[in-house]
């Protein structure tokens, strides 16, 4: 694993929804979030929504997931994004690590996400989905072309 020290991860606050929306816009096939929506997901009993900081640079990333129902305590990433650049992969990397200690401390048996299968962002939750969860990414079900004509949704079992 690369090292990661010099980037923290906390919890988004109201100063960083400018910056989610400004990477967010940079993103392909990403919505961007409405200020209104960005507040209340992060009032969201369970909400995982984190902002991840470079040493040098300030904001480098971000994670927006919330609760769902299921089976089990579950947990779906909505939008996940890095700074371009040397950074971006081990920004990503941190910012997983977070969520699953955030899942490891609630309890949490699942992490969905939507993706396009043969995406570079799906190769780089696969490669380390076996490092921070018990499985790979399984397919549970092709979204609906309405919702997003090209992307599956996935679950990553905690254990």
């Amino acid at each position: 694993m690369p090292d990661t020290s010099h980037i923290h991860v906390r919890s988004l606050e109201i100063g960083d929804f400018n910056f989610v929306r400004e990477l967010a816009s940079r993103q392909r096939n990403f919505t961007i979030p409405p200020v209104y929506v960005l507040w209340l997901i992060v009032r969201i009993k369970g909400a995982a929504c984190f902002v991840a900081e470079n040493n040098d640079q300030g904001q480098a990333g971000y994670l927006l997931a919330v609760p769902i129902e299921g089976p089990e305590e579950s947990l779906f990433v909505w939008q996940l994004a890095a700074l371009p650049g040397g950074e971006q992969e081990k920004t990503t990397l941190t910012l997983l690590v977070a969520l699953r200690e955030f899942a490891k401390d609630r309890h949490i048996r699942a992490i969905a996400f939507s993706m396009e299968p043969r995406s570079a962002a799906y190769r780089l939750i696969s490669r380390y989905s076996n490092k921070l969860a018990s499985s790979s990414p399984r397919l549970t079900s092709v979204l609906p072309p309405i919702v997003a004509a090209a992307e599956s949704e996935y679950r990553v079992d905690l254990g």
